[in-house]
């Protein structure tokens, strides 16, 4: 077909290496909700994706990095949702679009919510490596919070301490919502979650 792009080798199988590292962490995921993380084997994930189980090894050296991976996987769907909101009139209708985001792509993962909530070892070198990287994924949001003081839209605080504090009570509603009770009364703590975050953004003018 005319103007079709042709792909070289190597392409090729770069495009087939990420398409099976998918494979990998579709059924990873399946497994993971089915099993928990510590009743889940190398073994297992392999069976499920239908795949020798060396193939894992090519591209996660353990378990562990299988599940790094798919906290990796969630924590950006987070950072998007929480990011990817269109200008608004006021701070209420931006702060209440981003819990909304956040609630939205929760409860369409909420098997990786349990996962990530219940099964990370805070003291493992792979818990390590996944604080450093959600510091990392933070940055987009302190940054809004430091233009937006800059314009004194917000309060005036540490915008690093403002991020953590947020990010604390979105992730702690969140598991409130989705791990300790079934999502059905999401909307409330959604909402609650919400008027918390506004009123303690909102400016403080002296008078």
């Amino acid at each position: 077909m005319p103007g079709t792009p042709v792909l070289d080798r190597s392409q090729r199988a770069e495009l087939a290496r990420a398409a099976r590292r998918e494979e990998i962490l579709s059924a990873a995921r399946r497994v993971f909700a089915a099993r928990g993380f510590r009743g889940t084997t190398i073994a297992d994930i392999a069976e499920d994706a239908q795949i020798a189980l060396g193939t894992i090894y090519l591209y996660f050296p353990s378990k562990e990095s299988v599940f790094a991976a798919l906290n990796q996987r969630f924590q950006e769907i987070l950072t998007e949702a929480l990011t990817d909101v269109p200008a608004a009139l006021s701070l209420d209708e931006t702060v209440r679009l981003r819990v909304d985001n956040v609630f939205a792509v929760c409860g369409e993962n909420r098997d990786l919510v349990r996962l990530v909530v219940l099964n990370t070892d805070p003291g493992s070198d792979v818990a390590q490596r996944i604080r450093t990287a959600d510091d990392a994924r933070a940055r987009p949001l302190v940054r809004a919070l430091e233009q937006a003081m800059e314009r004194d839209l917000i309060r005036q605080a540490d915008p690093c301490t403002v991020t953590r504090l947020i990010t604390g009570l979105v992730s702690f509603a969140v598991y409130q919502t989705f791990v300790v009770s079934d999502g059905k009364d999401a909307h409330k703590y959604r909402q609650a979650c919400a008027d918390m975050i506004a009123a303690y953004l909102a400016p403080v003018h002296q008078a």
